[in-house]
This record gives structure tokens, sequence and C-alpha cells, in this order.
């Protein structure tokens, strides 16, 4: 079988797709190396060092960055992995994100993460945006079967796309193997300490500064309790990516309104580092009110660190009974989590070991296998169609 896989994301380790694929292709080649992979990258794109066994194709697209984005997803990727498959070997294409071709000659599996595009309204963005999620929405449709990251995930696209439950397979995330306990957890608190100015104990929150991550929340319940605790730091590592203030509220300005000052610290952490925030926070926090998957808890509970989420969407599934699930707008019962958990070390001990379990239940190797049973049956079916119209012609 020959899988050929669209690898926009492939040049951007450190987002939440890029990250999947990083994970995902390594494994996928170690349990299946008899299959060819072949994964089509814009032209001119940075290429992280590749696994053993991926095959790497440049496609050259011109034109402005938007247009050359729809025009490599739409006409080169499915053109082109046509091309491939007429050396006759059954021939899958992967899209590992939410971008199918609308239009395709070879059986498709694409992920789609979530659908926060369609589903909420903020993160419509422009009629360009709009024009191209209503056309990768009607692609998804033509999907020979669709790849999800949870359970929520996929009970959302089966009622909101109407697809068929049995073209719908969920394939979870995972921590990455570098996310682990500290050996020695005071140790990696100098060091952010010494790196990052912050001493112990912190709550710490790491991730996007959009609206749906609910960032105010976690301000609003860390004022609550600020006079009680003036010995703890509030963490906040992330930066907004947009300028449109109804997307991304000005976090700096909700500090000053709450009278916060020098008691938040906001910082970036170069992706190296992102473990060390983990395993040397008291407390993680992620307070977000959507999410496909939710990955950053996972990361921090496989560090060990005693974590409080929102108890919203998909965040529930991937923490089990291993946090403290509070309601997303609930500053009260914000507060009262983060002084229970600074207040009982026992509890956070027993948390962190419950978080380790859980996050050793997911696994890219699993992830990697599911992937591969869903391009080999889909494989399967086209070699039986196949054979099935030699036959009805011979």
């Amino acid at each position: 079988m020959q899988i050929v896989i669209n690898g926009s994301f492939w040049s951007q380790p450190t987002v939440g797709i890029g990250q999947y694929v990083h994970n995902l292709l390594p494994w996928m080649y170690r349990l299946a190396p008899q299959h060819r992979y072949v994964i089509l990258l814009p032209a001119g794109t940075t290429i992280p060092a590749l696994p053993d066994g991926i095959e790497v194709l440049p496609v050259k697209i011109g034109g402005p960055r938007q247009v050359a984005k729809v025009i490599f997803e739409q006409v080169a990727v499915p053109v082109i992995a046509a091309r491939l498959a007429r050396n006759g070997e059954p021939t899958v294409l992967f899209v590992p994100y939410f971008a199918p071709p609308l239009r395709s000659k070879l059986p498709v599996v694409t992920t789609i993460g979530d659908l926060i595009p369609l589903l909420l309204p903020a993160y419509r963005g422009s009629w360009a945006v709009r024009i191209y999620m209503a056309l990768v929405r009607r692609a998804a449709l033509h999907s020979t079967h669709v790849l999800t990251f949870s359970s929520f995930s996929r009970t959302t696209i089966l009622n909101y796309l109407g697809l068929s439950p049995d073209r719908v397979t969920v394939t979870y995330l995972a921590a990455g193997e570098q996310f682990r306990p500290p050996v020695d957890k005071v140790a990696v608190q100098q060091l952010v300490a010494a790196r990052y100015k912050v001493q112990p104990p912190f709550i710490y929150y790491v991730g996007g500064l959009d609206e749906r991550k609910n960032v105010y929340t976690l301000l609003r319940a860390f004022a609550l309790v600020r006079n009680r605790y003036r010995h703890v730091t509030l963490v906040i590592a992330g930066r907004a990516l947009g300028r449109d203030r109804r997307l991304f509220p000005d976090i700096d300005q909700m500090i000053a309104d709450l009278d916060l000052g020098l008691a938040v610290r906001r910082i970036d952490v170069p992706v190296e580092d992102g473990p060390l925030l983990y395993q040397a926070c008291t407390i993680f926090t992620y307070p977000s009110r959507y999410e496909g998957f939710g990955l950053p808890p996972l990361e921090a509970m496989a560090c060990a660190a005693p974590v409080i989420v929102s108890d919203a969407t998909s965040l529930p599934e991937v923490v089990g009974a291993a946090a403290i699930k509070i309601a997303p707008d609930d500053v009260a019962g914000w507060a009262t989590a983060i002084a229970r958990l600074l207040d009982d070390e026992t509890l956070r001990a027993e948390l962190g070991q419950r978080g380790m379990v859980q996050a050793a239940s997911f696994s890219y190797q699993r992830t990697a296998a599911t992937t591969l049973t869903i391009l080999e049956q889909v494989a399967q079916a086209l070699v039986i169609e196949r054979k099935q119209h030699r036959e009805e012609i011979g």
C-alpha cells in the first residue's frame, strides 16, 4: 500500500496538528514498514528532520500565500497522489487536518480535530475564511473515512456533518515522550527560577490566549485568592495570534483591571522547555470552554503536575478521574479548587500520581495502529472494488 500524505503542517512541529503528524508518522513506519509513505510538501518549506522510511516530494505552487494554500490542498495534492497511484499499488490519500480535497480519484482519509471554525461564530473570520470553510466542510462529506481526537468530537462531527457512524473513528492524541515526571523537582524549579525568574510555588497555564481559552476566568479566580496566597505567582505562557479584541482579549488590561500587577508573570516558552514548566509548577490550570481534545492537561499530567480543567467538551474525557473539573464560568469554583490544592500537599501528590497513570493510557503507538488499520481497510476496499470492476468488464 502507498500512503500519500498532505504534509502542510510538517514544517510546524510546535502547533497542535504539527505535533500530531510528527508523533504519528514515525510510529506508523515502525509498525508497518512494508508500506510506502510519501509526504507532499509545498516547495521551499523548511523541512525538519524526517523519520526513516518517509519520502518527501516538494510541490511548487505560485501566487499569493492563501491562494497557493487552496491550490496545494484542492488541486496539487489529489492530482499528484493520483499520479503516484499509476504504479498499480493500492494508494490512499491521508490528509491529517481539516482540508480534504473536494475531488479525488483516490480514497481519502481525513483527520478532523474539531469543528471550531464552523461551530463558534467568533472563529469564522473573514468572508474568505468562511468560503474556505464551506469548501472543506463539503469536501469532508466526500472523505472515505474521518479520524478525530475524542469521542466528544466524533459525536459533534456525526451530528453536524451528518456522516454515518461507520465512517468516523476516534484516534486519541498523546503526550510526547519528552513529557515525564522530574527526577529532581527542586532542581527543575531552580532551573526555571533562573531561566524565567519564576519562584515556586506557582500556578501555570500554557496555551492560546483567544476567547475560548477563557483565561479571564482563571485571572478572576486568582484575584479572589490572591490576598491569602501572596507568595504564589500565576504564570501564563502563550501569546495572542491576532489583534481582533473580540477573539483575542487584552490579557494585560485584564491583569491591570484586577490589580494583579506582579502577581502574574507572562512568559514565552520555547518548545524544548515545555516539560520544565509542567514539572516545576505547583498546579496546572486549563479553563478552556471548548476543545477537540486538549493536549496541555495531558502533558501536564504526564509530568506529574496536579491539574484543574474545565468540565466542558472533550476535557473530562481526556483527564478522567485524575484532575479536578470545574464549570468553565464558575469563578468561585475555580478559586476554591486552587485554594484547596495550594493548601493540600497530599492531594497534589495524589493527583500527580493519578495523572501519570491517566496520561500513560494514551499513546501514539496505539494512535498509529488505529490509523493504519483504517488506512489498510480503505486500501483493501479499493482492491476489492477494482477486482469487481475487472470481473464486470471482463
